[in-house]
């Protein structure tokens, strides 16, 4: 940029009358005089307007964007920026890290400047921007209309995009004009890119602060998706922002399932992973794969296209133009895979990638978190499979070749080594990535992960390991793995004769199993802490750490202490000799198909939108997801709405999409849905939609504080009341009784048991009020915010009830198999369900019951040789009532329950009798159901 200030002043800073005119660092000054007497003046009008800011948030969060509410940190950066105050905001992709800079431009008026690395991701930004009725565009080489440069400069557009090069060579009186009209703030998009630290650096990046003398009083914001400790550092110090607000969210993506697996490169492996791929490309959303070289790139979309799946290929040796129309028609859907080196990288902003595959092992866990995080942006399950080979672990040359400074080569070895340790894992995956950002986690399985899904097989591995760590010892701690290695399989190399290690006592005592197998152990142990790698330049070392030394003094060479450690694949497979290349991983883990959360028909409509959106972008020109996205529609199809009203109230529906597209889209919704006998506003499939999963990715059981754990005990297991346990002698001060409600529901979701006909009972929540509730959230089309869901409903239902009602959901339940209709809460006391089901208080009826149960079970064995037949489906029948309890869902669905108000003349128990029994089993011609009634106390339900 400076070199065109020099070209616009002159020479010596003349202009063309030959006056002088102000520098560079002159122009800035003056500028900041002239701010700061602004700053003096317009203080106060300032201040209400960022009031009035505030407060419009959320109208605009939902005419813009659609959404009800702000995700974690979002409004806090937001707030910030309204506050002038420089930002950084470390957000996991998917996150909506995006909003906190698009935001503040439509509250304040002015425009946002936004440093991005990649024209194709400017461009697919300002597509979906427009789609929502934000004025949005970007400068750079790839934009053909005239007129944007000048409107941008006039301060027309609230986001202007443009990459670092293009933002240091803009001419400053381009800024200064800008600057007139109003600048809310300049972010840096993907800011990892700045520090050495980061994985993707770029020299352009570090140039961007010379901007900060000229956008005086601008908020600095910067934004990525996976920054450590160090890079979070560098940000803030290359960027020179001043007391900066730092926003680190979560990094845990919980829609994510996570899986890795050794493999052999092979034509055979190629074609096991295109059979998957096949079976779940045209009905489970996009797939990127991620290849090292351009030759597996190649080979890879040769067969997914031989295969006759319709796939890009996208990689550095291609011309522009052909990446720029591989890159456009994946984003528009029409294909359905995409094979890529890491080329095709930050340029992706498409919501509904459901596969990530690594076909090779990233050169860092950044680059792999941020690849891997471009699956499920939309929140949907969807899973991610990285293959790698131990060739990939040899790359450290390779990947330092051009790198400048001691530093960058150092962070390159230090992220390989934890790509390297990512892969060799045999504890859960996703606790190790976010412990690598710097987040704790308390739970030791995620439930999500392949080493969380699947237990490892586990051995003493005492001797192994004392062979290994006393090799590497007696190496002196200065060789990688392989000497070592070498030195235990026998090997003779001129470098192992060199030094000796052929006298060592440890050689050749470890020739009976392969080098991956040892390399696989050492692994282990290093994860374990008995071994530990340092490096030096690009070289890696490898010693016995305190702890492997401890182990070893406590051990002697015919005995050592035991040490049980999981096998990894490679070593399964070297042990058992198989290969992998049949062992692809499934794509379609429990979370990949969008469909299974919906009904059939429910499903059917769900992707005849989808066609309808495709449709519908296509004539428009844009992508489909900019229309809106998979998870919208999926709300849309459960809802069906029949006005613009109830549309624009579903989450993710913008006001952009109504006014222009929603008189269509009613249209298309009353259409499908007549073709498929559905009824408008959700109500045909709330029985559906009561008994669907609330989610694919599987429930974690949270750990009970004493306090709620000894709430549900006291009401499970001692039978008190609600009311009694919130005021429960014991406590220091009585609590709501909300309170002791929300105690069970936190117990339910942890596993415990819960009689939720008796939770519904004590708190008068009838099936008839929790039919009336789920319609409510159908309507709203969002579970996230109670209130939304409480104004629908009458002021005699509660947010205690719509939270037990959504704790049901979650649970799969069903008000009509678990709930009797119209609850008569003033005959309560006449039942207690134990953990049997519901029966009778009366004990004198349960007693005579549990007689004819024996008394069935003593004469059905007695019965003559030829009944046979008949007396063992009658000691089957009474084993069924005795020990079955009657908590099957879908038993008590095929009946209502009964209330067990014994008539006095009906309360003694039918004598059994052979002819009774015979008698009785004339009437079931096919058959007796377990889930009939009792023959000989037709008051007592069984299962």
């Amino acid at each position: 940029m400076w070199a065109e200030v020099h070209e616009v002043l002159g020479p010596n800073g003349a202009n063309q009358n030959g006056k002088r005119r102000k520098s560079g660092k002159e122009w800035g000054k003056h500028y900041k005089m002239t701010a700061i007497g602004r700053c003096v003046r317009f203080r106060v009008a300032e201040t209400t307007h960022r009031s009035a800011a505030r407060q419009a948030m959320l109208s605009t969060l939902k005419q813009y964007f659609g959404y009800a509410s702000f995700r974690p940190s979002q409004k806090e950066v937001i707030d910030q920026i309204l506050d002038k105050r420089d930002c950084l905001a470390v957000m996991a992709t998917g996150s909506g890290k995006s909003l906190c800079y698009q935001v503040p431009p439509l509250l304040l008026e002015k425009t946002a400047i936004v440093i991005s690395p990649l024209i194709s991701l400017m461009q697919d930004q300002v597509m979906s921007l427009k789609q929502r009725g934000v004025r949005a565009e970007f400068l750079g080489s790839a934009q053909t209309d005239g007129s944007v440069h000048t409107k941008a400069q006039s301060g027309h557009f609230h986001l202007l995009f443009m990459t670092p090069e293009k933002a240091c060579s803009t001419p400053l009186s381009f800024w200064l004009e800008l600057l007139e009209a109003g600048i809310c703030l300049f972010a840096v998009d993907e800011a990892h890119c700045i520090s050495e630290w980061g994985h993707d650096f770029r020299v352009e990046y570090k140039q961007l602060h010379k901007l900060r003398d000229v956008l005086l009083d601008v908020p600095f914001v910067g934004l990525t998706a996976t920054a450590t400790e160090n890079v979070r550092i560098d940000i803030i110090n290359s960027l020179k922002m001043n007391n900066p607000y730092v926003a680190v969210g979560s990094f845990d993506r919980k829609n994510l399932f996570y899986g890795v697996k050794h493999f052999n490169r092979s034509l055979q492996f190629v074609d096991e992973l295109v059979q998957e791929i096949s079976k779940y490309a045209r009905k489970a959303g996009s797939t990127i794969i991620y290849c090292t070289t351009i030759k597996d790139v190649e080979q890879i979309h040769k067969s997914l296209q031989e295969a006759g799946i319709k796939t890009g290929i996208y990689h550095g040796q291609m011309s522009s133009n052909a990446r720029e129309e591989s890159h456009r028609s994946f984003i528009k859907d029409e294909l359905l895979v995409m094979v890529a080196t890491i080329a095709f990288g930050m340029g992706i902003d498409k919501p509904n990638i459901r596969q990530v595959i690594h076909y090779g092992c990233p050169k860092s866990i950044e680059s792999y978190y941020q690849e891997s995080g471009r699956c499920g942006r939309d929140g949907i399950p969807s899973v991610c499979w990285l293959y790698y080979t131990r060739a990939d672990f040899a790359k450290a040359d390779f990947y330092c070749g051009g790198l400048r400074t001691e530093n960058q080569r150092r962070a390159v070895m230090e992220s390989l080594l934890a790509a390297q340790h990512y892969c060799s894992l045999t504890t859960c995956r996703r606790k190790f990535l976010l412990s690598y950002f710097g987040e704790k986690s308390s739970a030791e399985k995620c439930g999500n992960c392949d080493n969380c899904m699947v237990s490892k097989r586990e051995r003493d591995m005492s001797k192994e390991s004392f062979l290994l760590m006393s090799c590497i010892q007696s190496c002196q701690g200065y060789w990688g793995l392989n000497m070592p290695v070498d030195v235990l399989r026998g090997s003779r190399a001129k470098k192992i004769l060199n030094a000796h290690f052929d006298k060592l006592p440890f050689h050749g005592l470890g020739k009976d199993y392969s080098s991956n197998w040892w390399k696989s152990l050492a692994y282990q142990l290093i994860s374990h802490g008995y071994l530990m790698e340092t490096f030096r330049d690009t070289y890696k070392f490898v010693r016995v750490s305190p702890k492997g030394e401890k182990y070893i003094r406590s051990a002697r060479p015919d005995h050592q202490p035991a040490l049980i450690l999981p096998l990894t694949d490679e070593m399964v497979e070297d042990e058992e000799q198989q290969c992998t290349t049949g062992e692809v991983g499934e794509l379609n883990s429990m979370a990949t198909l969008e469909c299974e959360q919906l009904s059939e028909a429910e499903a059917q409509i769900f992707h005849m939108l989808l066609d309808e959106r495709t449709k519908l972008a296509k004539s428009i020109g844009t992508a489909p997801y900019a229309v809106c996205g998979d998870q919208t529609i999926k709300k849309i199809a459960l809802a069906r709405p029949s006005t613009k009203a109830r549309l624009a109230n579903i989450d993710g529906v913008n006001q952009h999409l109504v006014v222009r597209h929603g008189d269509y889209l009613l249209q298309t919704i009353r259409q499908l849905s007549q073709e498929l006998n559905l009824s408008l506003d959700g109500g045909a499939n709330l029985e559906n939609a009561n008994t669907r999963k609330a989610n694919l990715v599987p429930h974690h059981k949270k750990k009970l504080t004493p306090a709620k754990f000894d709430a549900w005990k006291l009401w499970h297991e001692n039978g008190l009341p609600i009311q009694k346990i919130a005021n429960f002698p014991g406590r220091s001060a009585p609590i709501k009784e909300g309170t002791v409600v929300e105690y069970l529901l936190e117990a339910a979701q942890g596993g415990l048991q819960i009689e939720w006909t008796r939770l519904c009972d004590e708190v008068e929540l009838s099936r008839e009020r929790l039919s009336e509730i789920e319609g409510a959230i159908t309507k709203v089309g969002s579970r996230e915010k109670l209130k939304p869901i409480k104004d629908e409903l009458p002021e005699d239902i509660s947010y205690v009830h719509i939270k037990i009602c959504l704790a049901m959901q979650d649970c799969g339940l069903s008000p009509e198999v678990t709930i009797p209709s119209h609850l008569d809460t003033s005959k309560a006391d006449e039942f207690v369900e134990s953990e049997s089901g519901m029966v009778s208080t009366d004990t004198s009826c349960s007693d005579k019951a549990h007689e004819a149960v024996i008394s069935v079970k003593n004469m059905a064995t007695h019965c003559c040789s030829d009944h046979n037949e008949t007396a063992s489906l009658m000691v089957r029948i009474a084993q069924d009532q005795e020990v079955h309890p009657i908590h099957d869902a879908n038993v008590l669905s095929t009946r209502k329950r009964q209330k067990v108000g014994i008539p006095e003349e009906s309360s003694t128990a039918l004598e059994a009798t052979e002819s009774s029994i015979l008698d009785w089993l004339k009437n079931y011609d096919e058959g007796v159901s377990s889930a009939g009634a009792n023959p000989f106390n037709p008051y007592l339900c069984t299962n």
